[in-house]
C-alpha cells in the first residue's frame, strides 16, 4: 500500500470499531429493548394485561417478528430483536455514538469539522432527550450500556470542546477509578483545580496525555467517509443489519443458500431455513454462529462467525451478487 493510499488514523479507527462492536460496552440494544417491554408494561396499567398483551404483539408483528401467543410479545422482542435494536432509529444513533465515545470518530459523511461538532452535538442532544424520558427506576430497568455510552460521549465531547469532564468520564477515559480521579482533584493528590465537582478540559487532557490507553479524538481531522456521505436516516436504518464475520473475512449474506434455504448450526446440528431473513435471526441468538456457504468448485463448506459487523441490506446483495459471478 502506498502512502498516498495509506489508511488515516481515523479511518483505522473505524475499522477496530466495526470489527469489535458487539463484544464491549456496546449492548445498547438491549437497553432499547427493555424500554419497549417497560412501555408495555405501563399499557398494561392503562387498558388491562390483555389489552396490551394484543397491541403490543401487533407491534411486534409489524417489526417482522412471529409472535404466537399476545402474551409472549416480550419473549419474542428479547430474543429476536438482539441483533435489529441497533438499526432501529435510535439504536443507529447510540451505535454511533459509541464510535464516538470510545473510538473519537464521526460516522458521519460530513466534510467539514463543523458540521461533523454540529453532527456530534445533534446526536448526543437526541440521545439524552430520549433517555430523559424514561423512568428507569419507576420501570426498574437499568440504562446499561446505553447510559454508559450517552455519559461516556458527553465526557468527550466536553474534553473536545473546552468543557468540563466528570470525573467518572476522566477516570474511564485514563483506565483508572473514579475514586482516584477524585483525591487528585483535592487534598494532598491534588492535580486538578476543578470547577463545579468536574475538571475543565484542559487538564484532563494533559493528563490523559500521558496515558497510553487514552483514545485521543481524530474526527476534527478525518477525512470524509465517502460511503456515508448522501445517506438518508430513514434509508440506513430500514437497511442496516447484523450479520456474522468469519475469520478469513466473509460475510454471511443472501448469496450463501442453496435451493432449499439457508443452513446454519455446526456440524451435526444444522438446521435449513427458507429465507435469509430467518436464517440471520438464528444465528444471532446463537451462542456460535455457524453457516455453510458454497465455494467456485460447488463445495460447501462451514464458515464460523468469529465477529459481528452492521452492514447495508445493499452491500449483502453485492456480496451475494460477487458471489454468484464467481461460481
Amino acid at each position: 500500500m502506498s502512502a498516498t493510499n495509506a489508511p488515516t488514523d481515523a479511518e483505522l479507527l473505524r475499522e477496530q470499531f466495526h470489527s469489535q462492536y458487539g463484544n464491549g460496552n456496546d449492548f445498547e440494544g438491549a437497553t432499547l429493548i427493555e424500554i419497549v417491554v417497560g412501555a408495555g408494561r405501563l399499557l398494561a396499567e392503562l387498558v388491562g394485561t390483555d389489552n396490551a398483551n394484543i397491541g403490543m404483539a401487533a407491534f411486534v408483528r409489524q417489526l417482522g417478528y412471529r409472535v404466537e401467543a399476545p402474551e409472549d410479545w416480550a419473549e419474542v422482542l428479547r430474543d429476536d430483536a438482539f441483533g435489529d435494536a441497533y438499526c432501529w432509529e435510535l439504536g443507529v444513533t447510540f451505535h454511533n455514538l459509541n464510535a464516538y465515545a470510545y473510538y473519537g470518530i464521526a460516522l458521519t459523511g460530513a466534510s467539514a469539522a463543523p458540521e461533523r461538532e454540529s453532527y456530534l452535538r445533534d446526536e448526543i442532544a437526541r440521545a439524552g432527550a430520549f433517555m430523559g424520558k424514561v423512568p428507569f427506576d419507576t420501570w426498574e430497568i437499568d440504562p446499561a450500556d446505553a447510559g454508559r455510552t450517552l455519559r461516556l460521549a458527553r465526557g468527550r465531547f466536553a474534553l473536545d470542546t473546552g468543557g468540563l469532564v466528570e470525573p467518572w468520564a476522566l477516570a474511564e477515559f485514563g483506565g483508572v477509578s473514579e475514586r482516584r480521579i477524585r483525591n487528585m482533584m483535592a487534598g494532598g493528590e491534588r492535580v486538578f483545580d476543578p470547577k463545579d465537582g468536574a475538571v475543565p478540559a484542559s487538564q484532563a487532557l494533559d493528563w490523559l496525555k500521558q496515558r497510553k490507553q487514552f483514545r485521543p479524538s481524530t474526527w476534527r481531522d478525518q477525512n470524509t467517509f465517502e460511503d456515508l456521505a448522501g445517506i438518508d436516516r430513514e434509508e440506513a436504518v430500514d437497511e442496516m443489519l447484523f450479520v456474522p464475520v468469519a475469520a478469513d473475512g466473509s460475510t454471511f449474506h443472501p448469496g450463501v443458500g442453496h435451493e432449499d434455504g439457508f443452513t446454519t448450526g455446526p456440524t451435526g446440528r444444522e438446521t435449513t431455513w427458507p429465507t435469509f431473513e430467518e436464517a440471520l435471526t438464528a444465528l444471532q441468538r446463537s451462542p456460535e454462529p455457524v453457516w455453510r456457504r458454497p465455494t467456485p468448485r460447488g463445495l460447501r463448506t462451514q464458515a464460523r462467525g468469529v465477529r459481528w459487523e452492521r452492514t447495508t441490506r445493499a452491500a449483502l446483495d453485492r456480496m451475494a451478487s460477487e458471489a454468484a459471478a464467481r461460481i
